[in-house]
């Protein structure tokens, strides 16, 4: 049927499919078709989608035209913006990362054995998955970038933030608990961040950039230059999760923090934000 003229799909150009294609946009929510995508959710994007940092021109900043409409870039959700001195740079990276990305996918794609069935998606979704999962693995806790009514609550919409850390195979918890080894907040100060240090004093506590760095380039990336606070001596080791442990959880999202309970009109300003962003306005 006719999937609208706001929505963008492959089957346009690849009726019968677009298995050995990849997508490059900085806007997903174009691409949120549930057909395309394994888990059947809602508003998520198809695999084989490369999520790139979003770019804003200058001379078409401020303008709302839906064609120049860069995505949302949640690395800017910690109030620590870019002044433009380093976009040029920041463009540079991510192009880089990119070229890795579609090198090791272009590897991946032609090592494998012959009678091994492949598709772009599959391989895109593993090299996900690899990210957070390999030795040491990642527990993440978030802390005041979810809006408190979206919490509390099962939804079969997963939050972006959630979801691009749950395909990078890092596991999100609803708190703060044995083996947490991050903690992704939007600023430091909340209870969560506090009860970390004290109680954990292995885990990272880290600005949102850090994982979209790790989503962008699909690698591991430093926490060093995203770190609030000192570093942590002895980052926490948990344990390897085996490569068969594939079963996937609800992720309830409990137990919100006293930033987050103080900060309830920002967080609304941010969801409001975030709901214009997806619509495209």
């Amino acid at each position: 049927g006719d999937l609208g003229k706001d929505v963008k799909s492959l089957k346009r150009v690849f009726p019968c499919g677009g298995v050995m294609a990849a997508i490059l946009d900085d806007r997903e929510d174009v691409w949120a078709n549930a057909k395309n995508n394994v888990t059947g959710r809602p508003g998520e994007p198809p695999d084989n989608l490369l999520l790139v940092k979003p770019y804003h021109w200058k001379p078409f900043q401020g303008y709302a035209d839906v064609n120049n409409s860069s995505g949302q870039d949640l690395s800017e959700s910690d109030g620590r913006k870019q002044d433009g001195k380093n976009d040029g740079k920041d463009d540079d990276q991510m192009l880089l990362w990119t070229a890795d990305i579609l090198r090791r996918l272009h590897e991946r794609y032609y090592s494998t054995s012959a009678s091994v069935e492949k598709s772009v998606p599959d391989l895109l979704r593993s090299m996900r998955r690899e990210t957070l999962r390999r030795h040491p693995s990642a527990k993440v806790v978030m802390s005041g970038l979810i809006p408190i009514h979206k919490q509390n609550k099962q939804s079969n919409i997963r939050p972006p933030i959630v979801r691009y850390a749950e395909e990078l195979g890092a596991e999100v918890l609803s708190d703060v608990a044995q083996g947490v080894t991050h903690v992704v907040a939007a600023r430091d100060g909340s209870s969560k961040i506090h009860r970390a240090r004290k109680e954990y004093p292995g885990c990272y506590i880290v600005h949102a950039a850090w994982l979209m760095e790790c989503y962008w380039s699909i690698t591991r990336r430093d926490e060093k230059s995203h770190h609030m606070g000192p570093l942590p001596k002895q980052p926490t080791q948990p344990l390897p999760v085996p490569p068969s442990a594939t079963a996937k959880k609800d992720v309830l999202l409990l137990e919100s923090d006293d930033e987050e309970s103080d900060v309830d009109e920002m967080d609304d300003d941010f969801d409001a934000e975030l709901e214009r962003d997806m619509m495209g306005l």
